[in-house]
């Protein structure tokens, strides 16, 4: 029992600065604007951040094994591009589906071969994979953007569910699944293993390759979905899908608690918290009328001091160890 109350106690305290800064943005926002505590805006907030949300997921994942994904908005573009221009020539909305997330899969295996059997460093890497993907993308696309989709298809991140729209649930579902795989399965724990402390997974039988790949492959799957979703709801693959994507995910990843000096920290829950606080972030500058220019760097600002506060946060736990 009494273990029970220190778990549950060191889970609060993990979190109590995320839900700290949630409730400030709510108490704040809630006096500056009367439209912020709204149904509508509500809503509005967790849709928007649906699409990063759920590829935030992929992003956890692979800075839990130890590395980073540059490539998530050139994958995130490119399978849908794919999957949504087959549609338009006479092929079935389930097909097109099918095919985006082959698409994502297939990027995602590039990623995981280049880091394990090329041996390129994860941000070389997907850097590069990024550019072959954003380019491929505008070769084909010649600056034209898709648009028309079948209802069905259309449904999949438009259509609603006891009020709520549809990218919602499939982003909350994605969380509940990978909350569950990430604690309750022996490949969960395998991945925090090896971005933990490789050479002793290495050691122990582990084949850390496989699960690098595996993972970059779930990435791209991710990806390839949060595609779907947001070109279901907007009825359109534009030319700048998915721009500045991996910088925002990496923002929530560190902001919610994982590690990019090192694999193996960071948690689902905190990664979701901090997925709603740059969506908080992200409406109350709209609510408050900033300026674009400067949202992107506030949004800047947010970034450097998360990354600064993950090596501080190294450091003095390096230092504890000693």
């Amino acid at each position: 029992m009494i273990k029970k109350k220190n778990s549950i106690l060191s889970s609060i305290s993990e979190y109590a600065v995320l839900i700290g800064i949630v409730v400030v943005f709510i108490i704040g926002m809630s006096i500056a604007s009367p439209y912020f505590l709204t149904f509508t805006n509500i809503t509005n907030i967790i849709q928007y951040v649906s699409t990063y949300g759920i590829v935030s997921i992929g992003m956890l994942l692979v800075i839990l094994n130890g590395g980073i994904n540059l490539s998530v908005g050139g994958t995130l573009a490119i399978s849908a591009y794919i999957g949504c221009s087959l549609m338009l020539r006479g092929f079935p909305w389930y097909v097109s589906v099918l095919v985006c997330i082959l698409t994502g899969m297939m990027v995602g295996l590039v990623n995981g071969l280049a880091v394990t059997k090329l041996n390129i460093p994860p941000l070389i890497a997907t850097l590069a994979v990024e550019q072959i993907t954003r380019g491929v993308h505008l070769g084909l696309a010649q600056g034209a953007p898709l648009t028309g989709f079948s209802q069905t298809y259309l449904n999949i991140g438009a259509s609603k569910f006891l009020n709520l729209p549809m990218a919602v649930w499939w982003t909350l579902l994605l969380y509940v699944i990978f909350f569950i795989i990430l604690y309750k399965t022996c490949f969960g724990r395998t991945v925090y293993a090896v971005g933990g402390n490789p050479m002793a997974t290495r050691v122990s039988g582990i084949n850390n390759h496989k699960i690098i790949i595996f993972v970059y492959i779930l990435a791209g799957i991710l990806c390839a979905i949060a595609g779907i979703i947001v070109t279901g709801r907007m009825n359109s693959v534009a030319v700048s899908i998915a721009k500045g994507l991996d910088t925002r995910c990496i923002t929530c990843c560190v902001l919610g608690g994982a590690s990019v000096t090192r694999g193996g920290k960071g948690t689902i829950i905190g990664c979701f918290l901090g997925v709603f606080i740059i969506g908080l972030l992200q409406n109350s500058l709209d609510l408050l009328a900033v300026s674009s220019y400067w949202q992107e760097f506030i949004q800047g600002i947010v970034l450097f001091l998360a990354v600064s506060a993950d090596f501080f946060r190294t450091l003095i736990a390096r230092r504890k160890k000693k």
